[in-house]
């Protein structure tokens, strides 16, 4: 090595061997908690702060509708006009086998809003089983107290057998088709009974961030202004809540484009270094052919490996605040907001779904309809929902029961973001972000 490189070309490694060892730890450190890097650090990715926070919040202030003794209001005995309302919010519920999160999602819903911002929703909750009184809330006084609409099987309109659901429920093979089915039932409600322009349809195990209400009105209003501009296509499906980093990473369908840029960085940097061994008579002595081989093949492909092992969450920033266009990669169907319009077409496409040889899952139903249609989707950075929930039918249940974390979004179904960004913006109004920003890619 000696008789290859000079005193400064040795030197000039040293120094870049240096550097390189403080980068690989900031970078590191940075990224332990995006699920896409290589550093990535379970333990700190799916540490839960913020959420834990609400769900603390919200559980004490559905303390006080559960103090009260009542008779539980008679489901077939429903309002029977319509809402006139800016929102209506459907739920489905189920009786899970780990651990139930309704009471969180509805509390979490409610407890910052105005009297008048609350009469601006109307929260319809289906308790999806053939009895509902096998699920552990239904007698709650607190269900009826804060719930505008409880719906059954019994009192909505349908053409399924109780003997069809019961083989459905039973089945976890059948799990797809009977989500299909609770989904239209809680969609349709809110379309038949509301006068509402838009439905936001929740799972029953997130919890949303204290202003959720004010920042997704006034991001509707947002999107709104928009299309009427011509920024975004008006044949949008729906507007998501929530996202999670786990699909947004490095895609496997873009390496060309990876490559692409490695090779130009490699070559600007060939480049620059002739460039300087033509122009400053210093470098020439630094910059000779064999160094100039160990810092397009050695240096280069090493920085370029340390950025894409960083996590591209991390390195590029891709849902930075504001509304996105997210067309690809938005998983899953926790919070989805969809505009009155496009109600119909969804139940059709999903009752000729249920009918298919291989129902998909709901996200996977509704990604499908938008693909082709040509509808887009939109999304909000950060997420105004987190996913609590112990797990889901599409996670390992054991996996679950062995994790650090009792609130862990099913082991991938989480945002790091909402942890990070109410943590530390929550005392700035509207969340600590006002949306004004629209991101076309």
């Amino acid at each position: 090595m000696r008789r290859l490189l000079n005193r400064k070309q040795r030197l000039s490694l040293v120094t870049f061997a240096i550097f390189y060892f403080i980068l690989f730890f900031i970078c590191r450190a940075n990224s332990a908690r995006d699920p896409g890097s290589y550093f990535f650090q379970p333990h700190e990715g799916y540490r839960p702060t913020y959420s834990l926070t609400r769900i603390q919040e919200s559980l004490q202030y559905l303390s006080r509708y559960n103090q009260t003794t009542i008779t539980p209001t008679d489901p077939h005995n429903q309002p029977s006009t319509k809402e006139h309302v800016d929102l209506c919010v459907g739920i489905v519920t189920v009786k899970r086998p780990l651990a139930q999160n309704i009471d969180s999602t509805i509390a979490s819903l409610i407890d910052s809003l105005s009297q008048h911002q609350r009469s601006q929703i109307s929260i319809h909750l289906l308790f999806a089983l053939t009895t509902p009184t096998d699920h552990p809330d239904y007698n709650h006084p607190w269900v009826h107290n804060t719930v505008n609409r409880i719906l059954t099987y019994e009192t909505q309109n349908i053409s399924y057998t109780t003997s069809y659901l019961r083989t459905l429920e039973g089945n976890k093979k059948f799990t797809p088709e009977k989500s299909l089915i609770d989904y239209a039932l809680s969609l349709r409600s809110c379309y038949d009974t509301t006068d509402a322009p838009y439905f936001l349809m929740l799972e029953d195990d997130v919890v949303a961030q204290r202003n959720w209400f004010p920042t997704t009105t006034q991001t509707l209003r947002s999107i709104e202004e928009w299309v009427r501009r011509g920024i975004i296509n008006p044949d949008w499906l729906y507007f998501r809540l929530f996202y999670t980093e786990k699909f947004l990473g490095w895609n496997a369908e873009n390496w060309k484009v990876y490559l692409l840029w490695s090779l130009a960085a490699t070559v600007a940097v060939a480049a620059l270094c002739l460039t300087l061994r033509r122009t400053v008579r210093p470098a020439q002595e630094i910059l000779s052919n064999t160094f100039l081989g160990l810092v397009c093949f050695g240096a280069v492909p090493a920085v370029i490996m340390l950025y894409f092992a960083s996590g591209r969450v991390t390195v590029q920033r891709p849902m930075r605040p504001g509304v996105h266009l997210m067309n690809r990669h938005g998983c899953c169907s926790q919070a989805l907001v969809f505009p009155r319009e496009k109600t119909p077409a969804i139940l059709e496409y999903m009752k000729n779904m249920e009918d298919a040889t291989k129902p998909k899952p709901v996200d996977s139903t509704l990604e499908r309809l938008a693909n082709e249609h040509g509808f887009d989707r939109l999304a909000i950075s950060p997420p105004q929902m987190q996913h609590v929930g112990a797990a889901s039918y599409k996670e390992d249940e054991k996996k679950w029961r062995k994790g650090e974390y009792s609130v862990r979004g099913a082991h991938g179904v989480w945002s790091m973001e909402f942890e990070k960004a109410y943590s530390e913006y929550e005392a700035v109004p509207y969340g600590g972000h006002m949306v004004d920003t629209y991101w076309p890619q």
